[in-house]
């Protein structure tokens, strides 16, 4: 199969391998202080925590349920993701190494032991394991160009099992394939750019084009319009993972933003503006939005680094960065456009 090509993404991971070379071989096993690794996560039992069908009301006692079902994957995510982030800012090289080499040895801890790959006890768990696999899968390739061999060949192949069985859930149509499809498309294109996977970008590609085909003309998704009085929450959500995914598209020379004659760029635009004035979205939903409105993260800075002429003041405040986009966004954009890591 003919391997993908690496544009922006190449030329960042061969200054991280010089740095490496001038260090000598260091392995995820030589990291000199590295937290415990916990027990890998096989099977994922959590449960859904809406009041109703529609997905708009939460249920608090629910909500704490599912909190504590899910506290084991997400200081997993936490931590790989803060730690790659840590890893590539530090400035001494052998620091820079030595954290990546722990950072490495959690994921390939967790590929050893099946993560995420025992039974998923809900739909609910099928989502989790979607977007804890996009975290991790951006955050191992931030660091890919610090895995030693051994690394690769037990973490790679245990990514691309990952991006399989979450795609396969996806199979079955009456799957919703709103926020969530997005977010596997995410998850695909991290495991492909990762793993040197065509087939995954496929997916991936493929899904940024359901996405452009998905937002209208006034740059709303009617599947998040369904979610009534966190319409706007959710137009937010699905915008994250699509942002990302446009970037990881352009690292490779494409043009993802240009699908659906500029889809995205509609939807960034609303949403933005929705921010800064939710009764945009109280018209088009007909119904009041709950706030505070939780504006998520990385989206922004990404699109206004590709685009800063594109976006109208004032601007939301939002941050860089979450553990379902692999960490930093700003961390990411400078890899994948082959700039010097931003400082904190």
């Amino acid at each position: 199969m003919t391997q993908p090509h690496r544009t922006g993404l190449t030329a960042g991971f061969l200054i991280i391998g010089v740095a490496m070379f001038c260090l000598g071989a260091v392995t995820s096993a030589q990291a000199a202080v590295c937290d415990p690794v916990p027990t890998p996560v096989r099977d994922v039992v959590v449960s859904r925590f809406y009041a109703d069908d529609a997905g708009s009301v939460v249920d608090p006692d629910l909500l704490a349920a599912h909190a504590k079902a899910v506290a084991p994957l997400n200081d997993f995510v936490r931590y790989v993701t803060q730690n790659a982030d840590k890893a590539l800012r530090r400035s001494a090289p052998k620091a820079r190494a030595e954290l990546a080499a722990c950072t490495l040895s959690w994921i390939a801890t967790w590929a050893r032991g099946e993560a995420w790959l025992g039974t998923m006890g809900s739909k609910q768990a099928e989502y989790q394991r979607k977007w804890d696999l996009a975290g991790v899968a951006i955050a191992y390739l931030k660091l890919r160009g610090f895995a030693s061999a051994k690394d690769r060949t037990i973490i790679e192949p245990w990514l691309q099992r990952l991006a399989d069985v979450t795609r396969a859930f996806f199979d079955d149509r009456e799957r919703q394939r709103n926020n969530h499809w997005y977010w596997l498309g995410l998850a695909q294109a991290a495991v492909a750019l990762g793993t040197d996977s065509a087939r995954h970008w496929e997916v991936a590609r493929g899904i940024m084009r359901d996405a452009a085909a998905d937002i209208a003309a006034n740059g709303t998704l009617a599947k998040e319009m369904d979610r009534k009085q966190r319409a706007l929450f959710y137009h937010v959500f699905a915008l994250m993972p699509l942002a990302v995914l446009a970037e990881l598209g352009a690292s490779k020379g494409e043009d993802w933003y240009a699908f659906g004659d500029g889809a995205l760029h509609r939807l960034v635009d609303v949403t933005a503006r929705g921010l800064q004035s939710p009764d945009i979205f109280e018209a088009l939903a007909g119904v009041k939005q709950e706030t505070p409105i939780n504006t998520r993260a990385g989206w922004l800075q990404l699109y206004r680094a590709r685009f800063p002429d594109r976006l109208r003041e004032p601007l939301p405040q939002v941050a860089t960065s979450n553990r379902w986009i692999g960490g930093d966004a700003l961390v990411l954009s400078a890899i994948v456009n082959n700039r010097p890591i931003p400082p904190r």
